[in-house]
């Protein structure tokens, strides 16, 4: 059962498509560097577009970086959705699949994390937003709730680099999956995989509520 209630993100640049919120939204968050992500998830993501867009769907697509910044960059997700470029662990797991390219055309609107310096991208909103994810938060007093907000606050403006969303949300890594209504409330989310069969399903609930 998860505890994050809303979703929150920040981009630093639209790559491609129309990025703007539908009624139901299911955003694929994941990162070049990420042969997992290539392999199943974007794949499955092309499909659940095809299938969904016209009964009201929107699919999005947010790329990140949690590591491997040298190659988890706004730069290579550029040059992934306008020539198929993969880069790192993702273009070895291909080149043994027989692909030096991603060879899938991405169909949804993709944009980049938020990404830079801790003491640039958070403030003290920010850490209220992650003091939600601390067991019990609300039933500690209010000196104590304080002195949490202060210790996050500060840890997310040490970072040295930092994508925002990822962060925000206290993903474990990518794919990351979040299935959320227009005024950003979740309905599910998911880190790894999940069956073709078992998202289709999730999709046909969210949709007939």
């Amino acid at each position: 059962m998860f505890i994050l209630k809303k979703f929150h993100f920040k981009t630093s640049e639209v790559l491609q498509g129309d990025y703007e919120l539908k009624r139901i939204n299911l955003m694929i968050v994941f990162q070049v560097n990420c042969p997992g992500c290539f392999l199943y998830s974007l794949p499955l993501v092309n499909r659940v577009n095809e299938k969904y867009a016209e009964k009201g769907l929107q699919v999005l697509g947010l790329s990140t970086a949690f590591e491997d910044f040298e190659f988890n960059t706004v730069d290579n997700t550029r040059l992934l959705l306008n020539e198929g470029e993969v880069v790192g662990e993702t273009k070895k797991a291909l080149s043994q699949m027989g692909h030096e390219k991603f060879p899938l055309q991405m169909d949804f609107p993709v944009a980049f994390d938020l990404l830079g310096k801790g003491s640039e991208i958070f403030d003290q909103e920010d850490a209220l937003i992650v003091s939600e994810l601390v067991p019990d938060f609300q039933a500690r007093t209010e000196e104590e709730q304080k002195k949490i907000v202060t210790e996050i606050d500060k840890h997310l403006k040490g970072r040295k680099l930092a994508s925002y969303s990822f962060t925000v949300n206290d993903m474990r890594g990518t794919p990351s999956w979040f299935l959320f209504r227009e005024d950003l409330s979740i309905d599910e989310l998911w880190f790894g995989h999940k069956t073709e069969e078992d998202v289709m399903a999730l999709l046909d609930s969210c949709i007939t509520r």
